[in-house]
Parts: C-alpha cells; structure tokens; sequence
C-alpha cells in the first residue's frame, strides 16, 4: 500500500472517530454548574479555587458547563451591589437551566443563604467551599453541603520543631478575629506534656522584629500564623509575602507557615490548606451531586485535607533532613539532578534508543528518498501554522525584498483586483500615496527595518459610498536554516465590527447614555489628573458635588421617564453653564459633579450660586404638569493638603449633604465655618465603608438590657442592642454611624445581620425560651421589599415563638412611609409578632399615629423620665401619655429609669415598664 494512502486512511479514520465522539457528547445531557465567588478574580485565593474547580470539572467524562461569577464582596460590600448582582444572574441563567451551585468563602454564602435561595436559586442543590466556621445553621440546610477550612495548629508546631530539634517555638499572630482563633487553639495546647514551650507574639511590626526577637535563640524556629502590621496609626496588615521577606531579612532563624503564598519568600514549609486542593474536595462532593446523589445524604467536609509543602532550596541552610519528612510532602525548588531523580528512567531510555538505532538505520535509505517530499511538506506545515489565525481574510507571503511571493484569499475586495496581479509588488508599490489608504508606515517601516514581528498594524480603506473598512495585520519574519532573512509570511484580516464594537463599548464604559456626560469612573479618573496637575501648577481648580432637591417627587408622581427627560435637561443646563475646560459628570441619579479649573474658590463659589438660582427658576413642563426642582452643592479646593481624589469627592459629597441639612438649594464649602461637623461626619462615613468587613470580621456584637415591670423583680423582657468595635477594639457609638448607614442604604444590612444573628443564637441567651425581646428595626427595612419576604420567611421558620418577637420602630420611621409601615405592621403581627413605638415624646409626636398603628408596647422617650422628679411638666405629660395608651389597650415602657426615686414615682403614675440603669447596665449577650 503506498505510504500516501496509508496517511490519507488515517486521517479519514481520525476525523470518523471524532464525529462519533463529538455525537456521543452531544447526546449527553449537558450538566451546567454556576460558581459564585465572594471576592473578584484576582484575589489569590479566589484565583486558586477557581483554578481547583476548572481542573477537576475539565477532567469528568460527563459533559459539564461552568459559569464562574464574582460577587467581589470586600470591594463592594452594600446591599445594593448584591441586589444588582441578582438581578443581573437573574437575566443570565434564566434560561440555562442550572444542575447545581458552587460558592466559595463566606460573603457568597451569606448570599446565596438569604432569600435569594428562594427567589432564584430555589431547588438548587449548594456545595460551598472556603468557610471558616462550622455552625449548626450550616449542617442543618438540607440543600446545602461543602469542605470547611482546617488549620492543623498541633502538627505545624510539632513539625517545625523535630526538623530543626528545637524544643522552643516562635509563634506570630495579629489581633484579628482569625489571629486571636489560633490564640485560643494555641492555648489549648501548649500546657501538653511534652510540647514545646511556646513564646506568642502578637502584632509584630516592621520597627520592632529585633526588640521582640532579641532574647531569642537562632535555631528556635519562627512559625507566622498571621501577618505582620505597617507601622502607621492604622496599622494595616501585610500581605504574608511581604511580612515573610521582611522577617527573613531580619533574623536567621527558620520560618514557618500555614500560607502557601509564603513559599519562595524565605519560608521553609508547613502544613498548608491549598486553593486548588481544597476546591477539589468541594468538586468531589459536587459530582456526587451531579451523578444524582441527594444533597441531603452528602455530609459537609469539616476537616479539609491540608498538604504538607517545603521549599526544598533551605534544607541546607537549616542542616534539615529530607528524608524524615512527613511521606506525603510536597517538595518545591528540588534541584537533584536527573540522573539521582529518574535513574531506572535513564538506564531504560538508553535500552530502548539502543534497539532503535537499528532500525533506524535500516530506515536510512527511504528517508533519503523522500527527503524532497519531506520538506514540501514541513514548509507547508510551518506556512498554514503561521497563517491560520481564525478569521484571517488572506495569506500571504514576501521575498527578502518584501515582495508578494504567494498569497491565498479574497483580495478583491481590498486590493480591487485578483491576487496573480499582486505577486512580486510591494505593500508600497500598491497603496503609497493613495488618499483612501491610511495605514501606519512609520511603525511598519520600523519593523521591517530591524526584522521585527508586525503585531496587530492597525489600517482602514475607504471605499465609494463614503464606507470605510477596517483592516488588522500581522506577520513574523522568516530565516533559513543559515539564519539569513528570506522575507514575511502574515495575514490580513478585516475587523471592521471589531473595532466598532470596541469603540462602542469604550464610549459607553466612559459616558453616562442618559445624559451624554461622562460617568463617575470616567469623571473618578480626570478628577485624578487634575489633583496632580493642580498640585504641580499651584493654580487653583475646585471639586463641586451636586445634587438635586425634590427630585424623588418628579419620579414619584409621574414616573421614571419623565425623570429621566428631566435629568436630561438638567444635564444641558450644567454644560451650558461651564466653560469648555471646565469638567462636568454625572454620578448617579440625580447627582452630578463638577470640576472647575484654574478657578479660586470665591470666583467657584460665584459661578454655583448663580447655577443654584437658575435651576431654582427652571421650570419643567410635563403635559399639563410644572415642576420645579432645587440644587444643593459642596466644594472643595484641590489644593487641599494630603487629600488624594477619593478624599476630596468624599469631602465634597458630605459638603452637599450638610446643605441639604440645612435646608436645601445653598451652598458648603469645606473649609469655612469651622471643619468639626465636617470631620465627624467624614469619620461616620469612614465607619460606614467598613460596616461590610466589620460583619465579616464580627466586629459587631450584641447586648441586651432589662425591661422590668413595676413593682416586680423577675425580668422576662429584654432589649437587644448592637455594638461595634473598630479594628483597634475601640467602641464606636451607633450615633456615628447608623444615620450614615440608612442615608446610604445599607441599614438593611445591619438589620440583617442583627436579625440572623439573634434568630441563630436566642436559646443560648435565652435558654427558657419564654424572653420576650425588642428589636430595633429600621423604616428603610419596613418598606424594602426583599428584606420584608425575608424576614416573613424567618418568623415563620419558628425559631423563635413568634409571641416573643417584639419588633421596635421609631414614630418617625413609621409615619415616614405610613402605608408600607401599616402593611408590613398588620402582616407580622398575623404571624404572632409584637411591635413598640420607640422615643415616643423625643419630636413632634401625634396621638392621632397611635390611632393608625397598631402597636403593643409605647416607649416613652428618656429627656422626659430623667427631670421627672423635679419637673411637674414632665410628671404631668408622662401621666397624660400613660393615660392615653390605657385607653388604647397599649402598654407603656419608660426609658432612662437612673435611680430607685424614680422608679418610685412612675410605679405611681402606673407606668407598665421601665428601663434603664437604675434597672440594669446592657450587658455581654
């Protein structure tokens, strides 16, 4: 048979048991499997379990589509985000039909475990991966199974200890939540016979690694069980690579740790939970899913298998002993030679190349007569390797003068005429001087001239009918076997809707598509450059943030559309108002910003207070509706001191936000007036943007504190109150940051986590079970939609009975949205659930409300108890309130109760409750 038709054969024989693969897959019921990841992809850790996952899935026999999403949870943390993130998987994977769910690390567990599991992700199977604690609430969801971390705290230490002989250790932690769990592990050990004696460091810095390591012996080992701090006031973390280089640098002693990311940092090794291994074990748990196991019958991983990795390269420097190593150790930077390493190996593969050299030999002769056949062939394998790229429109190829020498394709349409007309013309010869031709021969010509690759030389064509076309090129130069240059071999591409796709996604990444304004990330960046600019030049440029007031009553009354339509005039207003260098943006809603350049502060201030008056006096006209809207702005110089970009529109945003605190359609500017309230207000937002990480961090905590009825000493009712300590475990009162927290619409998030928190933990506080306890609820939370489904969801999980429930609300959240308030009030109390009107008596309070809401226990506000004794008014009004609420059937509780006198006289009066610290101090729940 000739050897020509053997190959054909061949391939015709591969190409047949591909197509049956290919049918054999498709008929195969296609598995899809969606990953949620708390962090962004980049994260290391994120990276190695997505890595993990991807590894194990591609490797299945079963056909399985993975979907990695990210919910990025440290850099967005609000509830908002999360919201759109629903809303966005919503429109994605509606229709695709998904096997099962994966979520790594806690923050996309939080999510999926809220009520979304059963607006969109109901009867989903869940494996999870990443979690830090096990908890009951976690073992108990029926549809929900996964891989816990496990940090082997006893084996690390032992392990460091026998390698370099030591019977002392160095233990490094910090003062997170994470450093002070290895404390208590780390104490519940070190009293054990036997067990090396342990010296704990918390919280090393780069300024006194020498001071706490002085009395230390070079040869006790260093074990990092956490990172080390800057040395700044806020004394942020380092990552572990860094801590592991400093620390290396500045002792001698061996370096341990539990952080793969350390390895290659000048720590030697340890016992350590891998990324991709640990998302392994979850993808095992997954498959059984997928193979049709029920989830309930899947118990979670609670101890995740660890690898014990070694930097092999410090064996030497530490005189350790490979050989007594743990067998299954993982050892990186091996140098052994190949020979040591593979020498069955060596001696096998010299057995074999001996047998072949005979018949190679004998195959001499005929590969002698078809080396011309043989080259063909390798120059058309090199050729169609070179060009064929995907969507290539021509091949071609230049002699070493850059003429065409071969060229395959549709050229018509580029060149006007057939290809044959082309060979032995250059690229110049063809398009030099052609007015409809705009290609870059500067860049071209220097490539050609040092026989550089062309990568990616971008050119258009103009065609009649004014249509243009745009064309991408590539090519390397090729060299003999001599390395003499003998021309290009490349391609020509068109990418005309490539590139008119990119330019359309650029503009809508860089402009707002409402307004035609650039966008807050576009004006984020420009803002940037002007803070340098600024800086260098000395000329004054001014930060303006806007924001329209009774904008909410146009949408309301009319609709977002006409919302819109409004915000569009607006939008040419402000442009009109500006001069040509001035920069102006829209950054979100109904909130704009400004850039003023080269303006002072009083020629800035001008220009605004003149805007102000004309939206004033704008009128917008909708049919037969006039509406008329206001304008708040801050300001802020550039010039201010170490202020970066994000300091300034922050200064800025809270400048506006104290003008509409002060009545609206005015001006702040920070800096004038004393900066006091400015700084208490930037320190609430700062408190703010790390209300996310205080959660996952549990930085927030709970304290309950005594409601006794008068005239009897047994307490069966309390109130719950949230606590938060900063990184520092400095208390931080809720007065700073819980007004921050609903104007910015994450005290839904707060409320959550007090709610979950509370539901997960009442039998522990309250083992009887019969505790009745209060709950303060926001109004933004009572008329938010998903979080009311949620908890109706909750209180009818009957956790806890509902009749000891007892939700308390402001007046003011509660006439604040009347009607969403009385129906999420009547809705509750149908489950059980009791309410409090909460500082009943601290504003303007109406009797004519108690009417409308249907209230269990009335609250009266403290500034009237505590003059109660010495103040008739007080006494009298305190009497009148209590008599009212009697009528209503509503029981009365009395705040601030200091001293046993008055308790004494609100007995008298017969209020029903009292509170306060004549009663009892809130205390550790």
């Amino acid at each position: 048979m000739h050897p020509l038709f053997k190959i054909t054969l061949s391939i015709a024989a591969a190409i047949f048991i591909e197509l049956m693969l290919i049918g054999s897959v498709s008929a195969r019921e296609l598995k899809r499997v969606l990953v949620i990841h708390s962090y962004h992809g980049e994260y290391y850790w994120t990276s190695q379990l997505k890595q993990g996952i991807d590894d194990i899935l591609q490797k299945e026999e079963q056909e399985i589509q993975v979907f990695h999403e990210f919910l990025d949870a440290k850099r967005y943390p609000y509830y908002d985000h999360k919201k759109q993130l629903l809303s966005y998987l919503t429109e994605k994977f509606q229709d695709k039909n998904l096997s099962a769910l994966m979520v790594t690390d806690d923050a996309a567990l939080r999510f999926v475990r809220s009520a979304y599991h059963e607006s969109f992700f109901e009867g989903l199977p869940v494996v999870f991966a990443g979690i830090n604690r096990i908890s009951d609430a976690i073992l108990n969801t029926p549809w929900l199974t996964g891989v816990f971390e496990n940090r082997d705290v006893l084996a690390t230490i032992k392990e460091a200890s026998r390698q370099v002989n030591s019977n002392k250790a160095v233990i490094i932690i910090n003062s997170t939540l994470t450093g002070q769990a290895y404390r208590k592990k780390i104490n519940a050990i070190s009293s054990r016979e036997g067990f090396p004696e342990l010296i704990v460091i918390e919280d090393m810095t780069s300024q006194n690694i020498t001071d706490l390591l002085a009395g230390v012996s070079p040869s006790t080992p260093i074990i990092l069980f956490g990172q080390l701090r800057h040395e700044t006031p806020e004394g942020h973390l380092m990552s572990w690579p860094r801590s592991t280089s400093l620390l290396s640098n500045s002792v001698s002693n061996p370096i341990y740790s539990v952080a793969t990311r350390t390895l290659g940092k000048g720590a030697i090794g340890g016992l350590m939970l891998d990324g991709q291994s640990h998302a392994a074990q979850a993808v095992g748990l997954l498959i059984r899913i997928l193979n049709g196991e029920s989830v309930e019958n899947i118990p979670a991983i609670q101890k995740a298998k660890n690898t014990w990795l070694f930097d092999a390269s410090l064996f030497k420097k530490y005189n350790i002993d490979s050989s007594l190593l743990p067998k299954e150790a993982v050892l990186l930077n091996d140098k052994q030679s190949f020979y040591v390493r593979y020498k069955r190996l060596v001696w096998l593969t010299i057995a074999a190349f001996s047998a072949a050299f005979a018949i190679i030999s004998l195959l001499g002769v005929i590969v002698k007569r078809s080396a011309a056949t043989q080259k063909m062939l390798q120059e058309n394998e090199a050729r169609y390797k070179d060009l064929a790229y995907a969507g290539a429109n021509i091949f071609w190829e230049t002699d070493e003068n850059l003429r065409y020498r071969y060229m395959s394709g549709d050229t018509d349409y580029l060149y006007g005429f057939e290809h044959d007309r082309l060979i032995g013309k250059t690229l110049e010869d063809i398009f030099k001087g052609d007015a409809n031709f705009h290609f870059p021969w500067n860049e071209y010509q220097n490539a050609i001239l040092q026989k550089k690759p062309l990568d990616n030389l971008t050119f258009s064509v103009k065609y009649t009918g004014r249509s243009v076309r745009i064309f991408q090129l590539n090519a390397k130069p090729i060299f003999d076997r001599n390395q003499n240059f003998i021309g290009y071999r490349g391609i020509k591409r068109e990418v005309t809707e490539e590139h008119n796709l990119s330019e359309k996604i650029a503009y809508q990444a860089s402009y707002d598509s409402l307004t035609g304004l650039i966008n807050r990330r576009k004006f984020n960046d420009q803002l940037e450059e002007c803070v340098k600019s600024t800086r260098q030049s000395k000329n004054e440029s001014v930060l303006c943030f806007l924001d329209l007031d009774r904008f909410k009553l146009v949408n309301d009354t009319v609709g977002h559309l006409v919302g819109d339509a409004l915000l569009s005039e607006i939008a040419k207003i402000f442009q009109n108002s500006l001069r040509q260098k001035d920069i102006v943006g829209r950054l979100g809603g109904d909130e704009f910003g400004f850039i003023l350049i080269d303006t002072p502060i009083h020629q800035a201030k001008n220009i605004c207070s003149r805007l102000i008056q004309s939206i004033d006096d704008y009128r917008f006209r909708w049919n037969d509706r006039v509406f008329s809207v206001g304008l708040s702005v801050g300001m802020v110089s550039l010039l201010q001191d170490s202020n970066d970009a994000v300091e300034l529109l922050s200064k800025a945003d809270f400048a506006c936000y104290q003008s509409k605190e002060q009545g609206r359609g005015r001006l702040s500017v920070v800096g004038e007036g004393g900066d006091r309230s400015m700084m208490e207000g930037q320190k609430s937002f700062g408190y703010l943007a790390n209300i996310a990480q205080a959660i996952e961090q549990e930085q927030f905590y709970l304290v309950k504190q005594p409601i006794k009825t008068a005239g009897n000493e047994k307490i069966s009712h309390y109130e719950l109150l949230l606590r938060y300590d900063d990184e520092h475990g400095q208390a931080i009162p809720p007065s700073l940051f819980i007004p921050q927290a609903e104007r910015h619409g994450v005290i839904t998030l707060i409320d959550r986590w007090v709610i979950e928190h509370i539901f997960a933990h009442y039998y522990r506080y309250f083992p009887g079970g019969d505790t009745v306890i209060s709950i303060n609820l926001s109004g933004i939370s009572m008329s938010h939609n998903e979080f009311v489904a949620w908890l109706k969801n909750l209180v009818n999980s009957h956790v806890i009975p509902p009749e000891m429930i007892c939700f308390e609300v402001t007046e003011t959240a509660a006439i604040s949205q009347l009607s969403q308030a009385l129906e999420f009030m009547h809705d509750m109390r149908a489950l059980g659930v009791r309410f409090s009107l909460d500082d009943f008596g601290s504003g303007v309070s109406s009797f004519g409300y108690l009417k409308q809401l249907p209230i269990d226990f009335l609250k009266i506000d403290g500034s009237l108890i505590r003059h109660i004794v010495t103040d008739p008014s007080d006494r009298a009004i305190v009497s009148a309130v209590d008599d009212i609420a009697k009528m209503m059937g509503i029981q009365t509780i009395a705040e601030f109760v200091e001293d046993d006198e008055i308790e004494s006289l609100l007995t008298v009066i017969g209020i029903d409750y009292m509170q306060g610290y004549g009663v009892g101090k809130p205390t550790l729940c």
